[in-house]
C-alpha cells in the first residue's frame, strides 16, 4: 500500500471511530430527553386523539383511519333493470345523514354506459347496512366495472367530512371492479 493510500485508509477509520462515538453519545441523550418529556406531560396529553376538540383530519395515520367501506354484493335482472345491492359499512364513529355518489357505469367492453347519482343515506354510526337501487334500461351482465367519480356529499350531524373520497374503502363480491 502507497503512503498516500495508507494515509488515507487511516484518516477514514479515524472519521468511523469518532462518527460511531459521537452516534453512541447522542442516542443515551435523546432517549433521555424522550423520557424527561414524557414525565413532565400532563397524563391525558399522552394521545392528542383523547382531547377535547382534537381535529381527526390532522392525526397521523395509524391504520385505524375512519373509513366507509362499500361492497358491491349483488347484481340481479328485475323487469328490464338492473338491480344492485351494494353493502355499506360505517365505521366513520358518526352517523352519516347525507352520503350522494357520482357513480359511471362501463360494460362489458369498457365503454361509458351510463352515469347515476345515488343517494345512501341515512346510515348510522358503527352500522352496517344494504342498499339497493335499480339501473333502468340495463342489463347486469353488461356491467363491467362502476367507478365512484366523485363523493358528492359525506355529512355527519357536525356538517361535511373533510376529504370523502379518500375514506372509502371498495370491494367487489363479483366480477364486476368497483373503483375510484
Amino acid at each position: 500500500m502507497s503512503r498516500r493510500t495508507f494515509q488515507w485508509h487511516s484518516l477514514c477509520l479515524s472519521c468511523l471511530r469518532a462518527l460511531s462515538v459521537g452516534i453512541a453519545l447522542s442516542l443515551p441523550l435523546s432517549a433521555a430527553a424522550e423520557s424527561a418529556a414524557a414525565e413532565d406531560a400532563p397524563a391525558n396529553a399522552a394521545d392528542p386523539s383523547e382531547q377535547p376538540g382534537a381535529d381527526e383530519t390532522n392525526r397521523p395515520d395509524t391504520g385505524s383511519a375512519k373509513r366507509l367501506g362499500i361492497e358491491l354484493n349483488k347484481l340481479e335482472q328485475a323487469d328490464g333493470s338492473c338491480r344492485v345491492y351494494l353493502v355499506f359499512e360505517n365505521a366513520l364513529g358518526t352517523k352519516l345523514e347525507a352520503l350522494q355518489f357520482e357513480l359511471i357505469l362501463f360494460d362489458t367492453d369498457g365503454f361509458i354506459k351510463d352515469h347515476v347519482t345515488l343517494d345512501a343515506a341515512p346510515i348510522d354510526s358503527d352500522k352496517t347496512s344494504v342498499k339497493r337501487f335499480d339501473l333502468a334500461e340495463t342489463q347486469c351482465e353488461r356491467v363491467g366495472r362502476i367507478l365512484v367519480n366523485d363523493v358528492l356529499a359525506m355529512a355527519g350531524p357536525e356538517g361535511a367530512l373533510p376529504d370523502p373520497i379518500s375514506r372509502l374503502d371498495l370491494s367487489s363480491k363479483l366480477d364486476v371492479d368497483v373503483f375510484k
